[in-house]
C-alpha cells in the first residue's frame, strides 16, 4: 500500500530541516576552528597549529561528551552542560596524567584547583579521571583547548584542540 502524501510531505519537511541542520553544524565548526586557532596562538606563542577533519577517526570531543553523558542527562540548561564538559576535560587530562605520571602526580595537580572547586566537584572529578583511566586507555591525547557552542535548542557541539603524549 503506498505512503499518504502527507506522510510524504511530512518525511520531506523532515529532510529539509535535517540538511538545514547540518550545513548550519558545518559553518559553526569553521568558525569555531579559527576561534581556537587563534586562541592557541595568542596562548601557545610559536606553535605550528593544524586543523584536522577527523571524521573517519574517532574523535576526543565525542569520547569526552561520553565520560560526561551521565551528568549531561541532568543538565537543565546550555550553562549546566557547559561546567559539566569543561569539568570532562579536567578529568580527561587529569586521567592522562595519572597514566604517565601516576596518581600522586595527578593529585598534585588537583590542588591547583582546590580554590576553583568545591569538594563535590573534586570528587566528580576523581571519579571522571578514573573512569577516564578505565574506559579510554588508548586514548593519551592532552586537551589544551576546547569550545562548547549551543546550536540549537536540543543540540551542542564541542571542539578540542589537543596534542599526543607521544607527540611531545
Amino acid at each position: 500500500m503506498p505512503k499518504s502524501k502527507s506522510k510524504n510531505r511530512k518525511r520531506n519537511k523532515m529532510m529539509r530541516q535535517r540538511k538545514k541542520q547540518i550545513e548550519k553544524l558545518q559553518k559553526n565548526e569553521k568558525y569555531v576552528d579559527i576561534t581556537l586557532k587563534n586562541r592557541l596562538k595568542q596562548n601557545y606563542e610559536g606553535i605550528d597549529i593544524q586543523i584536522r577533519n577527523r571524521n573517519a577517526e574517532v574523535k576526543i570531543s565525542n569520547l569526552v561528551l561520553q565520560l560526561v553523558a551521565p551528568l549531561m542527562d541532568e543538565a537543565k540548561n546550555f550553562d549546566e552542560e557547559s561546567n559539566i564538559v569543561g569539568l570532562g576535560v579536567m578529568a580527561w587530562n587529569l586521567g592522562i596524567i595519572k597514566a604517565y605520571k601516576g596518581e600522586e602526580e595527578m593529585l598534585k595537580s588537583m590542588d591547583n584547583f582546590d580554590m576553583m572547586l568545591p569538594n563535590d566537584y573534586k570528587k566528580l572529578l576523581l571519579e571522571f579521571a578514573e573512569l577516564k583511566c578505565e574506559k579510554f586507555t588508548d586514548f593519551d591525547q592532552i586537551i589544551y583547548d576546547f569550545e562548547f557552542k549551543s546550536v540549537n535548542s536540543r543540540n551542542n557541539h564541542l571542539t578540542v584542540a589537543y596534542q599526543s603524549v607521544n607527540e611531545n
